[in-house]
């Protein structure tokens, strides 16, 4: 029997990997967080772990196990696995992404060192390593600036500092980890996402953000929608995206995530890639889209498996991602199951989901306390809409919006009652 040692930082309903990898004669041996342990217990090599991203066992036992088993291969989907999965191929001699080509993936100083000077527009940006650094970038750029995380995904720690009085307080109170400076960008943001295997890319399509990435700040959705081959920015994403990737050391199996703008005078400038598949409900998205799972076929690509891509069959879908809010959520809508979280939990199961709607994911239940939107990855309700047309698509996005709006209720943290 063959196996394969995967970090599976997702949900099984996610990432059925035994499903996927049934009748191949592979055995996935499975690391994950302890909250999802539950959902992998029916497997027969499951290792679970509290704080899972800082916690050092998970590499302790990943080793063990990678040798006990003969594993021919290491996946792992998710931000906080990337480097760590990559360490562990090296170490073991296994095919697949190693430590430098995460790192270029991961670091966003690095991954702009790799780009600086090429054939991608690139931000003006500087590790950040003191409050000198700061001083010294804006006085040469000027404000606003971004500081960001080197290493964090979903805007995780993002802040846009558009004046002195903005400084100040970041400097008080700074982000602990490593950390960039870069030029603030303005403009449409969007995205493209694709699929590498043996060191082509085999499916690749850019999409609009609605709304943008830093929305869940503000309490706000934000939203994701296929371009049209049509698109006038359709091709020049296109063009962007395997520019970035043939500069970078791109690993011959993966996923990839890139952001970029396009200016107000109409200029194309680099954000970020990611060695992954994009968060929130975005696989979904391109699942119901193009028929094409993402993660899946990433998987057998790293296993050395066939492919079962065959040729996109489009149909306009999209994504849409909703943050919890500051309070206690006091009832949610009913997820459309006929189960979903239930009159006993609090949930509206009179209000009826939108027939736009085709897939849906609630992570939290009436009860919980929320302190607002973490990053842009994590949510309280995910959902692909679909529609004849992206016109459709878009309208719908913001209208299931609305329904939820409409039929969710909170209080206050300190309140026994009433709403807020």
């Amino acid at each position: 029997m063959r196996h394969v040692l995967v970090f599976a930082k997702t949900p099984y309903a996610k990432t059925p990997y035994d499903q996927w990898l049934a009748g191949s004669g592979i055995v996935p041996v499975i690391v994950t967080a302890a909250e999802y342990a539950a959902g992998y217990s029916h497997l027969p090599h499951v290792h679970a772990f509290p704080a899972y991203d800082t916690n050092q066992l998970v590499e302790k036992t990943a080793l063990r196990l990678a040798r006990e088993f003969a594993v021919e291969a290491v996946f792992a989907r998710a931000e906080a696995d990337v480097v760590r999965a990559a360490q562990l191929r090296e170490l073991l001699g296994l095919p697949g992404q190693h430590t430098a080509s995460a790192v270029a993936f991961r670091d966003k100083v690095v991954m702009k060192d790799h780009l600086a000077g090429g054939p991608v527009d690139v931000p003006a940006y500087r590790r950040l390593d003191s409050a000198y650094t700061a001083l010294a970038f804006v006085s040469e750029h000027g404000y606003p600036v971004v500081v960001k995380p080197v290493s964090e995904s979903g805007s995780l720690g993002a802040a846009i500092i558009r004046d002195e009085a903005d400084l100040d307080a970041y400097l008080a109170s700074p982000w602990r980890g490593a950390s960039e400076i870069e030029a603030f960008v303005p403009g449409q943001m969007y995205h493209v996402d694709g699929l590498v295997a043996g060191g082509e890319v085999v499916f690749v399509h850019p999409f609009r953000y609605l709304n943008d990435c830093l929305s869940f700040r503000d309490d706000d959705w934000v939203a994701n929608l296929p371009l049209t081959p049509q698109d006038p920015s359709y091709d020049r994403l296109v063009k962007g995206a395997r520019a970035v990737l043939a500069e970078l050391p791109t690993p011959p199996q993966t996923a990839f995530h890139a952001e970029f703008w396009i200016t107000p005078d109409d200029r194309l400038v680099f954000c970020e890639i990611a060695s992954r598949t994009g968060g929130g409900m975005i696989s979904a998205m391109v699942r119901h889209a193009f028929g094409i799972d993402l993660d899946k076929e990433w998987l057998y690509a790293e296993c050395g498996l066939p492919s079962t891509l065959g040729a996109p069959a489009y149909r306009p879908a999209g994504a849409l991602c909703i943050p919890p809010r500051n309070g206690v959520l006091e009832r949610l809508p009913a997820d459309g199951s006929g189960q979903g979280s239930g009159a006993a939990t609090g949930a509206d199961a009179g209000a009826e989901l939108p027939d736009c709607v085709r897939e849906v994911t609630l992570t939290g239940a009436p009860g919980q306390e929320f302190h607002g939107g973490v990053k842009s990855g994590l949510f309280l309700a995910g959902y692909v809409v679909d529609g004849d047309t992206e016109e459709d698509v878009a309208a719908n996005l913001e209208r299931v919006a609305g329904w939820f709006s409409d039929n969710t209720r909170w209080r206050p943290a300190d309140s026994s009652g009433g709403t807020a």
